[in-house]
Order: C-alpha cells, then sequence, then structure tokens
C-alpha cells in the first residue's frame, strides 16, 4: 500500500489515535506522542507501516499482512513489534506528553 493509500485509510478509520487503539492493548490514560510512516527492515525485505510513540511504548504495525506457512497452509498477520518502557523513560528522552 502507498503512502496516499496509507493515509486514507488512516482518515476513513479515524486517525492514528483510533487505529493505534484498535491495533495495540492500551493502559489507562496512554496517550499517543506521535506517529511516522517508516519501514522495518526485517531478513526477507523491508516492511512498509507505521512507528507509533506513545506514553507507554514504542510500537511498530505492518500496513498490510505478511504470509507464514503454519504446517502446510498459508496464513496471513500484520506485522507487530512492541516495547513497554516506564514513564520515567520519556523525561530522560525529553519528550513531553
Amino acid at each position: 500500500m502507498g503512502r496516499i493509500a496509507q493515509g486514507t485509510k488512516v482518515l476513513a478509520e479515524g486517525g492514528y489515535e483510533r487505529v493505534f487503539r484498535q491495533t495495540f492493548e492500551t493502559v489507562p490514560k496512554e496517550q499517543l506522542l506521535n506517529s511516522f510512516a517508516c519501514y522495518l527492515s526485517t531478513s526477507a525485505g523491508p516492511v512498509m507501516g507505521v512507528l507509533y510513540v506513545s506514553t507507554a511504548k514504542l510500537a511498530y504495525c505492518s500496513d498490510n499482512p505478511l504470509s507464514y506457512k503454519n504446517g502446510s497452509q498459508t496464513e496471513w498477520n500484520l506485522y507487530k513489534v512492541y516495547l513497554h518502557y516506564p514513564c520515567t523513560m520519556l523525561l530522560k528522552l525529553g519528550c513531553k506528553s
């Protein structure tokens, strides 16, 4: 999906905040600080998606599902990665919520 199509999808689904909350579990009072279009480098090549920075985690989700084999069947899933961090880490990074 190109950047224009991805932006259209985000608008149709209610914005990055809503997509973030639908895609990842969030904790009470967690706020999305920013989002960035990016590529995640994998052994299979780059995967286009969005990097989310919130008050509780750094998270990435691919724009499109990726295929993988489960036994003899091909299955499809979004590629997701996230790291939780303590709120005090934001102060060290100079981020403001």
